[in-house]
């Protein structure tokens, strides 16, 4: 496989349409968590023009999913009228709408998630929760909301039912998950719209890792959550 970047560009407009929704666990089990993880993954190894080639066995080294699942993934990315990838030849798949106008998309962390050929958090998941289908559309709300200036998502969990279609419950077990695989950073500031005073907002580890609270503060009071 090719050499990954830190970060790569991700289309983001299916996300701010409300397409995470439609990955919901009474409908595509665990399948809707592999085919996030595919999604990811070939991202991750796009080239500039949002084109990637990566075989099974390839996709299996990444994610550690079964080729079964690999499979079951790919069939719900590449089916429907609103397909997210499109596939090109053997081995070869097409994000679509891939470009950077603005608004249209975001930078999927990408090099440092990985050890030699796989993403270890990816390898940790068991694929027998809905936690684990959650916890990867949180990350791509993350992403599609991270704001550039601060390193982080400032979004609250009222927005991000709106935004991915998550139960509320089902938010804060997601974002342990995200934590404890250390794919996202909780970090907290002060809300003046907040009950208790406080907000949260996410950081991404493998993405400008030196630009964190300690060094953007000075953005934070724009923030009013």
């Amino acid at each position: 496989m090719k050499n990954i970047e830190e970060w790569v560009v991700l289309p983001t407009t299916w996300i701010e349409e409300g397409r995470l929704k439609k990955f919901q666990w009474d409908t595509h089990g665990s399948d809707g968590t592999a085919a996030l993880m595919v999604l990811i993954v070939i991202a991750q190894h796009a080239d500039h023009d949002g084109v990637a080639r990566m075989t099974y066995d390839d996709i299996q080294a990444a994610t550690g999913l079964s080729r079964t699942k690999i499979a079951n993934g790919l069939g719900i990315l590449t089916s429907g009228k609103r397909r997210l990838l499109e596939l090109q030849g053997q081995s070869t798949y097409a994000l679509t709408n891939y470009a950077r106008e603005e608004g249209g998309w975001a930078k999927l962390p990408a090099g440092r998630m990985y050890q030699k050929n796989n993403v270890p958090a990816f390898h940790a998941f068991h694929l027998r929760s809905e936690k684990e289908l959650v916890a990867l559309k949180l990350y791509l709300t993350f992403v599609a909301r991270r704001d550039n200036r601060t390193n982080m998502a400032h979004i609250t969990y009222d927005q991000i039912v709106e935004y991915a279609g998550i139960v509320r419950g089902a938010i804060k077990p997601g974002i342990t998950l995200l934590v404890m695989h250390g794919l996202v950073h909780v970090e907290q500031f002060k809300s003046s719209v907040s009950e208790r005073g406080t907000a949260n907002a996410y950081r991404f580890p493998h993405l400008n890792p030196y630009q964190h609270m300690g060094t953007n503060g000075r953005w934070l009071s724009e923030y009013q959550l």
